[in-house]
């Protein structure tokens, strides 16, 4: 289970701090996993493998890979499609991150993306004050918001539910009786 620690201490990685060298796709999800181990911790339905990678490019959600290597773009996507993935549909996804990069650059987009994040995270779990800026809220920062919050939101409930539960204990061992 996630910690509150954990989600405060939380910070996405920027466009900036993702490797600025091609990767191949064992090396792509290894970044992935590494940056999103809180939010998929070890459950294998979150994880993410070549198949889903490969169902990315084929559904046009990420662009191919140039030389089977993959770039600061394709993680910036890859890691919005796997946070997003546990409370949108793909479609929805591709349709979110078209509307937005219309407008932004894949790095301005992505590092609003992890800004407006960050604060949906301190808002749910939190009731901080958030960075989200409510007096000049273009469309796509709107779009980028909800569905964050979304995110935040079910997270949490995940996180109350979770911690409401009484611990998994081993069922004991049955000895065998002597015969």
């Amino acid at each position: 289970m996630i910690s509150l620690e954990e989600i405060r201490a939380y910070r996405c990685p920027r466009w900036e701090e993702l490797p600025d060298l091609e990767l191949y796709m064992d090396q792509v999800i290894s970044v992935l996993e590494k940056n999103l181990k809180i939010f998929i911790g070890d459950d294998p339905s979150k994880s993410v493998t070549p198949t889903m990678i490969n169902n990315y490019v084929k559904q046009k959600l990420v662009r191919a890979p140039k030389n089977k290597r993959y770039d600061r773009g394709h993680i910036a996507n890859l890691y919005i499609i796997t946070l997003l993935k546990q409370i949108m549909s793909l479609g929805e996804i591709g349709a979110a991150i078209t509307c937005v990069t219309e407008k932004y650059s894949s790095k301005d987009a992505y590092n609003r993306f992890c800004e407006i994040f960050e604060s949906s995270l301190a808002l749910v779990f939190f009731e901080e004050k958030t960075k989200i800026s409510k007096t000049k809220f273009a469309e796509e920062d709107s779009i980028i918001s909800s569905i964050t919050l979304a995110f935040s939101n079910m997270l949490y409930a995940g996180y109350l539910v979770a911690s409401r539960l009484p611990e998994k204990k081993e069922p004991p061992v049955k000895e065998k009786k002597k015969k």
